[in-house]
């Protein structure tokens, strides 16, 4: 029964390191959805306001960079994101406050990220074991 509870108690162990490095390995990925998510909401919005179907052209003059990112692994699978970001070299919103997104991934995809969503920050409270990246000043 010891040696079943100490397999127990390593496997557990070991499935929240591998997503852990996971996690970390991907921040990348995390990065180019929140990116494309925040440049598509963009676009939608200036389109509406501007009475535009020409979202191509919009899309194409909106620069949206994440300048800093930090990623842990969601207890509902994905990734839990708080994330600063600046679109057309502008921070967004009143100051650069954090903004949260929950990244989903395909396993099919070889763990691609497929997708971000905006979330609270309560998930990402929630999260455990965080990885961080930040944008070298480009």
């Amino acid at each position: 029964t010891l040696i079943a509870v100490l397999a127990v108690g390593v496997s557990v162990v070991g499935y929240h390191a591998l997503r852990f490095v996971r996690s970390c390995a991907t921040l990348d990925g995390a990065r180019e959805a929140v990116e494309a998510h925040v440049r598509g909401k963009q676009v939608r919005r200036i389109a509406r306001v501007l009475k535009t179907a020409d979202r191509e052209i919009l899309a194409a003059r909106t620069a949206v960079r994440v300048t800093a990112l930090t990623c842990g692994p969601s207890l509902l699978g994905g990734m839990t994101c708080r994330t600063r970001y600046v679109v057309n070299g502008q921070s967004v919103g009143m100051e650069a406050s954090d903004h949260y997104f929950r990244v989903n991934y395909s396993l099919v995809a070889g763990w691609q990220a497929t997708s971000a969503t905006e979330t609270s920050g309560l998930r990402y409270s929630l999260t455990p074991c965080r990885c961080s990246w930040a944008a070298d000043g480009r």
